[in-house]
């Protein structure tokens, strides 16, 4: 945002973005299916403070560092923070 600002106000006032620019309006989970080499592998998500199994995903090719994970009746928003075999 700092070096942005050293740029025309155009650009240094954009929202910034954190989704995958280049897949544009298509939803992220049906892009990169059409990628993967065999059927994703189902999962858990773990807290890593705890080891607390939190939620069920459809696969860890499916998110990625970073991503905000919506996780079915959660009180708060999760992260994933790591990719493994014992989950996300």
């Amino acid at each position: 945002r700092q070096l942005a600002e050293s740029f025309p106000s155009a650009i240094s006032k954009k929202k910034e973005s954190m989704g995958i620019c280049f897949i544009g309006k298509r939803n992220f989970a049906d892009f990169i299916a059409d990628y993967l080499p065999e059927e994703a592998v189902p999962g858990d998500f773990v807290d890593v403070d705890t080891g607390e199994i939190v939620g069920k995903h459809k696969g860890s090719a499916y998110y990625t560092i970073g991503q905000g994970a919506k996780i079915s009746g959660a009180a708060c928003k999760w992260f994933t923070s790591r990719k493994g075999e014992n989950g996300l």
